[in-house]
């Protein structure tokens, strides 16, 4: 008996002719054509959509994104919509004022910088937190309290409460966790946000094993409305200090087996350098601003290629966090000296200074890139002030992506939360390369809508592995589907059953 049908739309079936309805059964698509056709299949249970002419599309993937973030009201502070300094600390104060005298406030990723004007210092934190201990991360950077600094064992004594890339883990690694009863509601919560921008898998960035062990749990109970691919920090550090044989046995046995289609493993998360907006992103050439700086390397060539070789050994693809062009030569060279027979290829992530040599070298290793245009949104012109108009507009060359590595050798992304997460801002800078302002990046590296759709559906699945089944509107594929109008989403569907819905359709 058919489940579901959605009828009288415009369904984008990616690489077939539209069509105008779909049927599904059992979290499968049994039948995509002509509504006349397709409603003939419908019986007296099976739940009707008229979609009054809006757009069907496969369930949208977003192939690197943090989303465990986005289930964190009420647990962390937001800064989303905050346009000063007192605004941000005020919201710091009022989760604090929720919180023990002693316990730990946390924010969620942001840009002081950019959103702002600066970050806040630690004195300021003191005030706002009432002594207790804050940490608030930007990615490769963090503001933190006094408390915070000496709960890590880090002499406040001059201190601003600025820490940069080792120290911010420094910090990070002592923040108490999360129960797996508080995890489980903020990851089952993130999914659902995920949903209401019509995404239905994702690549979680980075996920410590706690989360991994999370995530599986929901998938197992059938809790879980977002497919979910890990890279998987099995320290919970994206360069992990533990010696060879701890790293061996850690990725002994290779990646856990998937549960069903809604958990699998995607690789081994390390860092390789920095970012554009900080100046720390490795490059071949010296930073304009600064002669002489090419960025940092956060790891050795030696103990990289230790690292990768024991994952490969093991079983594990690596994905390595490169954004400049000396830190891909880098992991190029470590993925080419230890190549192994590992279940999905290797991935270059972010790869935003990549150049065209190094997309040929990638292309003929087989290695991937998940690539997030995202970055030149609001950080165009701080990019440039590091690097220089040319190569600020050179930056994720995604025209040259995917005529160098083909379509599925490429995937998009948005990194959330330290881009914006949704779909449809991001697939208008892929395909107009405007920033928030309007002006265009690079124009040579636009690509079309048809191809910045296809970064979102099928390029997505060939990522994971998982083309065979997910990232198409056609019988047999997962019943993964997202209906849109002009940009919003309308209803998301996970395995046939409506997860998002606005009530605006039949």
């Amino acid at each position: 008996m058919t489940d579901l049908v959605l009828l009288a739309g415009r369904v984008h079936t990616v690489d077939a002719p539209a069509a105008e309805a779909v049927a599904v059964t059992g979290g499968r698509i049994t039948a995509v054509g002509s509504t006349e056709d397709v409603a003939a299949v419908a019986g007296p249970s099976t739940r009707v959509v008229r979609l009054g002419g809006h757009t069907v599309l496969p369930g949208l993937i977003d192939s690197h994104c943090h989303f465990e973030q986005a289930g964190m009201a009420g647990h962390l502070v937001s800064f989303a919509g905050a346009r000063t300094l007192d605004e941000a600390l005020a919201r710091v104060a009022g989760l604090a004022a929720t919180r023990a005298p002693g316990a730990w406030v946390q924010g969620q990723m942001w840009n002081p910088v950019l959103q702002v004007g600066r970050a806040p210092t630690r004195a300021e934190l003191d005030r706002a937190a009432g002594g207790r201990p804050v940490f608030l991360p930007e990615g490769h950077a963090a503001s933190v309290s006094t408390a915070a600094l000496r709960l890590a064992g880090i002499d406040p004594d001059g201190h601003d409460g600025r820490l940069v890339e080792g120290d911010v883990h420094a910090v990070a690694r002592i923040v108490p966790p999360w129960t797996p009863e508080e995890r489980a509601a903020q990851l089952t919560a993130a999914m659902r946000v995920l949903n209401e921008h019509g995404i239905t898998s994702v690549v979680a960035g980075a996920l410590p094993p706690s989360d991994v062990d999370v995530l599986r749990d929901l998938a197992e109970s059938g809790a879980a409305t977002v497919r979910v691919a890990a890279m998987v920090t099995p320290t919970g550090e994206l360069n992990p200090s533990v010696s060879a044989a701890e790293w061996r046995d850690l990725l002994a046995g290779g990646p856990p087996k998937p549960v069903g289609d809604r958990y699998l493993t995607r690789g081994v998360k390390l860092q390789v350098d920095g970012g554009m907006t900080l100046g720390t992103a490795a490059t071949r050439e010296p930073y304009e601003n600064r002669p002489g700086h090419h960025g940092e390397l956060f790891v050795d060539r030696a103990r990289l290629t230790e690292l990768v070789d024991i994952a490969h050994r093991a079983g594990w693809p690596v994905g390595t966090h490169v954004v400049g062009d000396a830190a891909i030569d880098l992991a190029l060279d470590v993925y080419e000296a230890t190549r192994g027979g590992t279940p999905l290829p290797d991935v270059l992530i972010h790869a935003s200074l990549i150049q065209p040599d190094q997309i040929a070298r990638a292309h003929a290793l087989g290695v991937q890139v998940a690539a997030q245009v995202p970055f030149l949104w609001r950080n165009r012109d701080a990019i440039a002030g590091h690097l220089g108009e040319e190569r600020a507009d050179a930056a994720v060359p995604l025209r040259d992506l995917v005529d160098g590595l083909g379509i599925d050798g490429v995937a998009a992304g948005t990194d959330y939360p330290v881009n914006d997460l949704d779909p449809w801002q991001n697939i208008h800078a892929m395909t107009t390369r405007q920033d928030a302002h309007g002006c265009v990046v690079g124009a040579a590296q636009a690509i079309t809508r048809a191809e910045a759709i296809r970064l979102y559906t099928t390029s997505g699945a060939a990522h994971t592995g998982e083309q065979a089944i997910k990232g198409r509107i056609a019988p047999g594929y997962l019943a993964d589907l997202a209906i849109v109008d002009d940009g919003r989403t309308l209803m998301t569907i996970v395995d046939g059953q409506v997860v998002h819905d606005t009530g605006l359709l039949d």
